[in-house]
């Protein structure tokens, strides 16, 4: 989905959960199929994941799963967010002294990459910079988080179980992910040279400066102007397909969120909005008919 937006995310520093305890596995039974450059996983680093927790849970319908303990002061290192007992997303606990001001979130999405160390050089040589190194983690694989050359957050993830399979997002499943980049043809050029996507004009919109990024024949994500605001910084928005925009968008304010944009109507198949949580974390809402969804007629319905 391509928006013409303001998506606020204020820098601060990031910390993985990376303790003893076991971060679960992507894909449970494990499988040998790996989709270099979709994207396979979330993380929400959050000041409140009580808070978080709820918001999610009761917009989507997302069920939680505590992995690791409680700290002692009421906060868990990491929860685990699944859609139909497929986990989708983690909660990471981030202390509210690292992301000061009114935005004390933000979501990090993982593109699948066949070596991390690797794809981490290549980010940096093209003015990216690490902000969470290489790191393996029991079952999980090994992980990483960088800045691009524009500043936009984003992981890397080699799974140790594999990638989700190739398939249609049902309701409550990320379906989408969008770049604001205050120059998307140079940031489409930083992807291609950093992670070997093919880059494409977005032909659904007549307009020169939006482009899709393209690994092994789908169309993964796409890269948008950001808005001239001051404010504005470059940033991923992660877009979750729902049944019904209108009835998802009546739950935020109830649990503690915030409708930023719209909802938008795109045209008959496809009406989405932007949101954030109780603390400010940025996630985007779409409600898309079977038709229009991106790569529709060569992505199956999932077993």
């Amino acid at each position: 989905m391509v928006v013409k937006t303001l998506v606020l995310l204020l820098a601060g520093a990031l910390a993985l959960p990376v303790s003893a305890a076991e971060m679960p596995p992507i894909n449970s039974p494990a499988t040998a199929d790996y989709f270099s450059g979709k994207f396979v996983w979330a993380d929400l680093f959050t000041a409140d994941q009580a808070a978080a927790e709820k918001f999610y849970t009761g917009l989507f319908g997302w069920t939680s799963t505590i992995v690791e303990r409680e700290n002692g002061q009421g906060e868990h290192d990491y929860i685990v967010l699944s859609n139909a007992d497929r986990p989708i997303a983690g909660i990471a606990r981030l202390r509210s002294d690292r992301m000061p001001g009114p935005t004390r979130g933000r979501w990090v999405h993982y593109i699948s990459v066949p070596d991390v160390a690797q794809a981490l050089r290549a980010a940096v040589a093209g003015g990216g910079h690490v902000r969470f190194p290489a790191k393996d983690l029991p079952l999980r694989g090994t992980q990483a988080i960088f800045t691009d050359a524009d500043g936009a957050y984003v992981g890397l993830l080699h799974s140790s179980s594999g990638d989700p399979g190739e398939y249609r997002p049902d309701a409550g499943d990320w379906t989408w992910s969008e770049l604001f980049a205050r120059d998307p043809s140079a940031a489409s050029l930083y992807y291609h040279t950093a992670l070997a996507y093919e880059v494409l004009p977005d032909s659904r919109l007549n307009r020169p400066d939006t482009f899709l990024l393209i690994s092994g024949t789908y169309a993964r994500a796409s890269v948008v102007p950001l808005s001239a605001q001051p404010n504005a910084k470059p940033a991923w928005l992660g877009f979750v397909r729902v049944t019904s925009l209108k009835d998802a968008l009546a739950r935020v304010p109830g649990l503690g969120g915030r409708i930023l944009v719209g909802p938008k109507h795109l045209d008959a198949d496809n009406h989405l909005a932007i949101i954030a949580d109780p603390v400010g974390a940025a996630i985007g809402l779409v409600e898309h008919t079977e038709s229009a969804v991106v790569n529709p007629d060569s992505l199956p319905s999932k077993p």
